[in-house]
């Protein structure tokens, strides 16, 4: 249809098909950046989910090690992000926090 329109610009065809690839690809690279960025977040939102686990771990063990030696646990313990997942039923009743949720929401957490 577009011949019987410009029949004088034969290279109408070779424009239009540019212009048009031009304007696919266009947005293709963009959906491709967003896509990138968001399975970057993802690895870094994993990695930060899962790494801390085995540091958790080797602090809770180092922990235990020192309270069972009459020595203080380390402060990272008592740390808010530490202090919910930490297996305190193990440690003797000086080293475990007074009240952990009384200090929740507060100037004082963590």
């Amino acid at each position: 249809m577009i011949d019987l329109m410009f029949p004088q610009w034969p290279s109408v065809y070779d424009y239009w098909s540019r212009a048009v690839t031009g304007l696919v690809r266009n947005q293709w690279e963009l959906l491709d950046a967003h896509y990138a960025v968001g399975l970057e977040l993802l690895d870094a939102v994993s990695d930060s989910a899962v790494a801390p686990e085995p540091k958790l771990q080797t602090l809770e063990q180092d922990a235990l090690e020192r309270t069972e030696k009459g020595m203080p646990p380390p402060r990272e313990v008592y740390d808010v992000q530490n202090r919910s997942r930490i297996d305190w039923s193990r440690f003797p009743e000086w080293a475990k926090p007074t009240d952990p949720e009384a200090f929740e929401g507060t100037a004082h957490e963590g």
